[in-house]
């Protein structure tokens, strides 16, 4: 999963987390979800992420430069390319350093939590925004936990002998995926206190899947 000599640093997990969550743009601009002001909210908490990446790699600053563009040609037809090129660039700076199976499998699981997290804030704006995008997007988080763990457990992230690490990944991994399935499970709710519970879910989720990721990594 993990080549040998690769490290997962905080530039490789942040450019992971930056690129995938640049890569749910374009698709939510493809579902129609994602107006004018999302496409800035997401393009700028993209770049903020991809800041320190930048520090470090030409690949991440010219993934940072092009989703700058991103923001200021939001609402424009160039907009997803613009996003999507830097997104791919970005994860490229961490494939370099971490692998490509961990870079996809962290940027699923970073980019489509935080995602669910921004676009359930952006309902705040218009509650009329369709409600399985947000489940997709959760989806994708889950599907990217699973694999960050699967990669991680193959490559001896958690010892059978066990170990104060191990005990503090199984635990909040076991809360990362509960809070993925509650914010999944809380959009079937009638009103809008579904997605308000969701929003909160999923910003939890947030908080523990980093951690999960991270210290997934850190444990090789």
């Amino acid at each position: 999963m993990i080549p040998a000599g690769a490290t997962f640093g905080p530039a490789a997990f942040m450019a992971a987390w930056a690129g995938g969550l640049a890569l749910t743009l374009p698709l939510a601009v493809r579902w129609g979800v994602a107006k004018r002001g999302y496409q800035m909210l997401g393009a700028g908490t993209a770049a903020l992420l991809m800041i320190y990446p930048a520090l470090r790699s030409w690949w991440a600053t010219a993934g940072l430069v092009l989703v700058l563009g991103g923001v200021w040609r939001s609402g424009r037809r160039e907009y997803p390319g613009l996003v999507a090129t830097g997104a791919v660039l970005t994860l490229v700076s961490s494939v370099l350093s971490a692998g490509w199976v961990s870079t996809i499998a962290s940027g699923a699981a970073l980019g489509g939590i935080t995602a669910t997290m921004l676009l359930g804030h952006w309902f705040l704006v218009d509650p009329t925004l369709p409600r399985w995008a947000l489940r997709r997007l959760a989806l994708l988080a889950g599907i990217g936990l699973l694999l960050s763990l699967v990669g991680g457990w193959i490559n001896g992230a958690i010892p059978y002998d066990g170990g104060s690490l191990g005990w503090v990944l199984a635990v909040l991994s076991l809360v990362g995926a509960a809070l993925v399935v509650g914010t999944w499970y809380s959009l079937g709710e009638t009103g809008y206190s579904g997605v308000m519970a969701a929003t909160g879910l999923s910003y939890l989720g947030v908080v523990t899947i980093a951690g999960v990721v991270f210290l997934n990594h850190l444990m090789l």
